[in-house]
């Protein structure tokens, strides 16, 4: 594991990992999960070439969240985002215990076997899970602005969302409502306009199911658990901002700790989607630690 760090130094790389390269796109549908069950067409968008990279939007937003960073990184690999089930374009209601398995499906139907598995806030539980049930298709992991993994509890902190705020407004409300509210905690959160109108336009589609109207998990996959963060074999970045939530750099701590093969990195400047605000600085410390383990064989 390493120690956290606090670093600028993905400036240094940029001459070098962002030079221009041929980016060409795909879009389409897949269909996953069992057909007489569970089954649901995701939407996805293939950009760029090289190693693959799948990149895995966190809560009530959708593939257009990495909008930006994702040309920059498809100069150099294969990039694979995609509508979690329930969000965006894809079919379904959310599932968490479904997005593994999910995965697994998509990256079949699109022809790889193994990839680099990056995840944002909730969208670190789905990679977090995908690189303990399924190691052997994770070159490496990259959990970004992590989530609390399953087991790890940590009390509501400055910044954190009011979750059971907004469930209740949504009950009582509904969706509309609930997305303005939403949206006010991400205006002031912000605090750059810019940021918030982009923050806005993704919650477009969020239909506020989960937090209105929720459904029982399928359970199909297990959600990976604090004690089993040892179990983890693909060498992990842990990243996030340097003004990010406190309890999510508690939850980074853990994972940084209890991960074997682990390596910390504080970009500095923003906080939970520090991508959007220095996306030249976290593209380049994405790409040191991907080139790290091409580097590796």
């Amino acid at each position: 594991m390493a120690r956290p760090l606090a670093t600028a130094s993905g400036l240094l790389l940029l001459g070098s990992l962002l030079a221009p390269a041929s980016v060409h796109g795909q879009t389409g549908r897949a269909e996953v999960g069992r057909a007489d069950f569970d089954g649901v067409e995701l939407a996805y968008e293939v950009e760029g070439s090289g190693p693959p990279l799948v990149m895995i939007h966190g809560w009530a937003v959708h593939r257009r969240y990495w909008d930006g960073v994702a040309e920059l990184l498809a100069r150099h690999y294969t990039v694979i985002r995609y509508d979690r089930r329930g969000s965006g374009e894809s079919g379904g209601r959310a599932d968490l215990t479904a997005d593994p398995a999910d995965l697994k499906a998509l990256l079949e139907t699109l022809g790889h076997s193994r990839a680099h598995i990056m995840g944002h806030s909730q969208g670190t539980e789905v990679a977090l899970t995908f690189a303990l049930r399924y190691p052997g298709m994770v070159d490496g992991l990259i959990l970004f602005g992590p989530a609390p993994p399953a087991g790890l509890v940590l009390p509501p902190g400055e910044g954190t969302p009011p979750m059971l705020e907004w469930m209740a407004v949504g009950r009582e409300y509904g969706s509309d409502s609930l997305k303005n509210a939403i949206f006010e905690w991400a205006r002031e959160s912000f605090g750059d306009p810019e940021m918030s109108e982009r923050a806005r336009t993704l919650l477009e589609p969020y239909t506020g199911l989960d937090l209105i109207d929720p459904v029982p998990p399928s359970n199909r996959v297990a959600p990976g658990s604090v004690e089993e963060l040892p179990n983890v074999e693909a060498p992990t970045l842990i990243i996030h901002g340097s003004t990010e939530m406190p309890a999510l750099k508690i939850a980074a701590d853990v994972l940084d700790y209890g991960i074997p093969d682990s390596r910390r990195v504080i970009v500095p400047g923003g906080g939970h989607v520090v991508n959007w605000a220095e996306p030249e600085r976290f593209t380049a410390e994405i790409l040191r630690f991907l080139r790290l383990i091409d580097e590796r064989g």
